[in-house]
């Protein structure tokens, strides 16, 4: 469900931008190192541009629902939206220029933002719809201001259901299998499951270095 709301915000943003005024340029989900980040995707790092993160929960609550008892929790969400401008006035970057549609400004995508995910269930199973809170300008790096990055963060909240596994539940752990790739953190060579694939794929049991299954005692 996590995954899925960061998604939904995605695809929600993206599918008001006719309403807004302006285009999304990228929506991705937030880098967990945003320093390093800004500096190894120079190129790619254009507004008007948007990220999102799941940041926790609170207020977890124990339920009964038609599915069985269910959590509930009120998840909250970090939503960054950047604007980038050639204008040498920092000004300019925060309020746009003479065409919203170009040069909106990180005001009005934060204003944007707000007004497009504020109330709305985002076609998902939710306890509650999303919530619009605090927003606040995001201290400039020396990263940001390499990019004429300016930033503003809001915070998103919204209740979603749990599903507990009970105890006669179907899907409850009895074994656990691992695959490992040797030495540590795969230095100097990863294992890769699919070279094709981008990235570094987790091995698999005909790729791994070493294999583990175990299997866990049940009472009869």
């Amino acid at each position: 469900m996590i995954a899925a709301i960061e998604l939904a915000v995605l695809e929600r943003l993206k599918a008001m931008q006719g309403a807004l005024g302006f285009a999304w340029n990228r929506l991705l989900t937030l880098p967990e190192d945003w320093d390093n980040y800004l500096a190894q995707k120079k190129g790619e790092v254009v507004g008007p541009i948007a990220w999102i993160a799941f940041t926790g929960w609170t207020d977890a609550e124990r339920v009964d629902g038609i599915d069985g008892e269910q959590l509930h929790v009120t998840g909250t969400f970090a939503l960054l939206v950047g604007n980038t401008s050639k204008r040498p006035d920092e000004a300019a970057n925060r309020h746009g220029g003479p065409n919203p549609a170009t040069e909106p400004g990180s005001y009005r995508l934060a204003l944007g933002a707000a007004a497009a995910l504020a109330g709305q269930m985002l076609d998902l199973d939710l306890v509650a719809p999303i919530e619009v809170g605090n927003c606040q300008p995001l201290p400039k790096s020396k990263a940001m201001a390499d990019l004429s990055l300016s930033v503003h963060g809001l915070v998103l909240s919204c209740r979603f259901p749990v599903a507990l596994a009970g105890e006669d539940s179907p899907e409850e752990l009895l074994a656990m299998h691992a695959n490992w790739d040797l030495p540590i953190f795969g230095s100097p060579h990863p294992i890769d499951a699919d070279p094709v694939a981008d990235g570094i794929q987790l091995p698999d049991d005909v790729h791994a270095d070493a294999t583990d299954h175990l299997t866990l005692e049940t009472e009869e």
